[in-house]
């Protein structure tokens, strides 16, 4: 290999003098980001103070009536609706009233009396009359209770005081349902799944304890267990090769039972063989029950089941090809399973950075809500029929037009939301990258310390200290590069929509692909900046020279690093897939058997709760996940800066890597380890 390749491949690291482990000499690192990072905080507080001063964050977390008034309080020139404070839909295009109390109905609908701008109307009004609208302040509308729903009247339903807001029980969302497809122009309303969406709401409601009990307290549970069994001998192998057989039981079985349905079909079907077999089939020479579309549901079914078994035997060589790699992998596994457990209060550092997030959100969305007050609402409508635009073409046409109100921000009030949006992809980022630095030097310290029994929970306080006194720049440098991504992706998602909006196929298709570029350098730098990180937290360097020598690392070892990487993400994948399945299927079988919920769609809550947990499952394997990356670059380093003998890897893992995975040793002309 030449010069100019081998430089380009960088120069083996070497040790500094008396190198023990992670530096203990530290230096502060890009001061200037993190002046900067202090500096946009400054900024965005500056902001805040102003929104808080001109806004009203009631207009935002009180809903709004149709005519611009907030209920539950006076807002600017319109009608004081202080004692108004609940609101209630008065159509299908969730426009709504102002009222004093939300209803109840008994068998969750009551046809036969109306809601809307004139009051409460119809046979039975004098038992809803705590209801009472605020009708002095919409002279200007009619009820049109024949144009339901879409008229400015509804019928009284069950609901609940949900946020101001008059929430629809499940019993008020079956009535309606089957009310809405019984009147004219029920085809328009049912072809929008209103009905179906509405049913979804109410069942997220009713079990918005189970969700959140679910969701996060068992779902943590669950991730303790999983990071405790990963510890265990033996355990993590059984869990993982478990696992990738599930998968391959799962793909082949769904192939094979889609198969094995397909031919039942065509066995019960007197005929359906022959007569799938003619390519002259015609439904008037089919005689029985036979039809052109009974043969095409068979054979999809049946070329679904070859796919799946396709996919099976595809599943099963590609395992075979990696079963090495697995096991170095699961070897790789097992020694970050040990440093965790050397520093067991390091599972607790997730929620460290949980309350940091929650500290900083919280300031940021009051900051966001005042500043989303300062539009102005602006009446618009839309028309009933969707055939007219305007109001006059509507009310021509004999439609309704339904009003409703939007907020209409200037440009500086939009470019303050721009920078407010900005500081959020920053800071988050920033709370992540520090995390990441803070992990990645517990897990450094342990990797390089021959005395591992002098590593314990103390390491991860030290850590703490050093990272957040001398790294916050690094980390603020990162978290800028990937926040400048984020908002450049952003900006493209808004483009995407006013594109989408004006129909242009090419713009679509150009910002699409934008798009995608974007994403994959979002991708690229998030793994070099991990890397970067875990060589500032072994040696001190600040973020240029850490990605720098990360990258040349990384390219010196492209194979070994690259198939332990993927194998890896593999298997925290599948520890991520573990914890949200089996906390989604406790929810299932808990929600299913359970005789005070009743719901219309169970699936619509197992699935929040699985949401959830992937989440909360998230925030604890990404602590192995990088601890694993530490002790995959800690031992690649640990190869190129001493000998077999000196090394600091414990010896079964450099014995096991070194004979399933080990480069060629380097000769004095080839100076790399790729």
């Amino acid at each position: 290999m030449g010069d100019d390749e081998k430089q380009d491949m960088g120069t083996k690291m070497v040790a500094p003098a008396d190198f023990a482990g992670p530096m203990d000499k530290r230096g502060c690192t890009d001061i200037l980001c993190l002046l900067l990072i202090v500096a946009h905080w400054v900024a965005m507080t500056g902001l805040g103070a102003f929104a808080v001063s001109e806004g009203d964050y009631r207009v935002v977390l009180h809903p709004m009536d149709v005519d611009g008034n907030v209920c539950g309080i006076k807002y600017g020139d319109k009608a004081d609706m202080t004692d108004y404070p609940n609101f209630y839909y008065i159509n299908s295009y969730s426009t709504g009233v102002c009222v004093k109390t939300c209803p109840t109905v008994t068998n969750g609908m009551d046809y036969t009396t109306f809601i809307g701008v004139e009051g409460v109307s119809g046979t039975n009004s004098g038992e809803y009359s705590a209801v009472e609208v605020a009708t002095s302040a919409y002279t200007t509308y009619s009820n049109k209770v024949t144009d339901f729903p879409y008229g400015y009247s509804f019928p009284v339903l069950d609901t609940a005081s949900y946020m101001n807001r008059c929430a629809l029980t499940g019993a008020a969302t079956t009535a309606l349902e089957a009310q809405i497809s019984s009147v004219s122009g029920a085809q328009q309303m049912s072809s929008t799944d209103e009905g179906t969406l509405t049913k979804i709401y109410g069942d997220l409601y009713d079990s918005m304890t189970y969700i959140l009990g679910f969701g996060f307290c068992v779902a943590m549970i669950v991730s303790f267990l999983y990071t405790f069994f990963l510890r265990i001998p033996g355990v993590l192998f059984l869990m993982i090769w478990g696992c990738i057989g599930a998968v391959f039981a799962m793909i082949a079985g769904i192939g094979g039972y889609a198969v094995t349905e397909a031919e039942n079909w065509r066995t019960a079907e007197p005929g359906l063989t022959e007569h799938c077999s003619d390519a002259t089939l015609t439904t008037d020479n089919v005689t029985g029950a036979v039809t052109a579309t009974d043969c095409t549901k068979a054979d999809g079914l049946m070329y679904v089941g070859y796919v799946f078994l396709g996919l099976a035997g595809v599943w099963f060589l590609l395992i075979c090809y990696l079963r090495r790699r697995i096991q170095l992998a699961l070897a790789i596994v097992k020694e970050a399973a040990k440093s965790i457990a050397a520093m067991p209060l390091i599972i607790l550092f997730p929620v460290m950075q949980c309350a940091g997030f929650v500290v900083f959100m919280v300031i940021w969305m009051i900051y966001a809500v005042y500043l989303a007050s300062l539009g102005d609402p602006t009446e618009t409508g839309i028309c009933s029929t969707a055939t007219y635009l305007t109001e006059t073409l509507c009310d021509a046409g004999g439609a309704t037009w339904i009003r409703y109100q939007s907020f209409v921000y200037n440009d500086d009030q939009t470019k303050m939301g721009w920078y407010l949006l900005f500081t959020y992809f920053w800071s988050s980022q920033f709370i992540i990258a520090l995390g990441q630095i803070v992990i990645a030097m517990c897990v450094a310290k342990w990797y390089f310390c021959r005395d591992k029994s002098v590593i314990s929970s103390g390491t991860v306080f030290q850590s703490i200290k050093d990272s957040f006194y001398y790294h916050t720049g690094t980390a603020a440098f990162g978290s800028l590069i990937i926040a400048i991504i984020k908002m450049i992706r952003a900006a493209i998602a808004y483009a995407q929509r006013k594109a989408k909006q004006s129909g242009s196929k090419v713009a679509q298709a150009v910002l699409c692909a934008l798009q995608c570029y974007m994403w994959c350098m979002e991708k690229c730098m998030k793994f070099l900046n991990k890397n970067a990180y875990i060589q500032t937290a072994i040696f001190g360097t600040h973020f240029c020279a850490s990605a720098k020598n990360a990258f040349f690392l990384i390219l010196r070892n492209i194979a070994r690093i690259g198939a332990c990487t993927i194998v890896s993400e593999f298997v925290i994948i599948i520890g991520k897939a573990f914890i949200c399945f089996i906390t989604g299927g406790c929810a299932y079988f808990l929600m299913d058997s359970s005789t005070d919920l009743q719901l219309n769609y169970i699936y619509a809550p197992v699935f929040m709760v699985m949401i959830l947990s992937w989440f909360v499952a998230s925030m604890f394997m990404n602590i192995f996940g990088m601890a694993i990356a530490t002790i995959l670059q800690c031992f690649v380093a640990d190869e190129e800066m001493f000998d077999a003998g000196t090394r600091f890897a414990d010896s079964d893992l450099a014995s096991f890597i070194d004979a399933n995975g080990a480069p060629d040793k380097p000769t004095e002309k080839d100076d790399n380890t790729l």
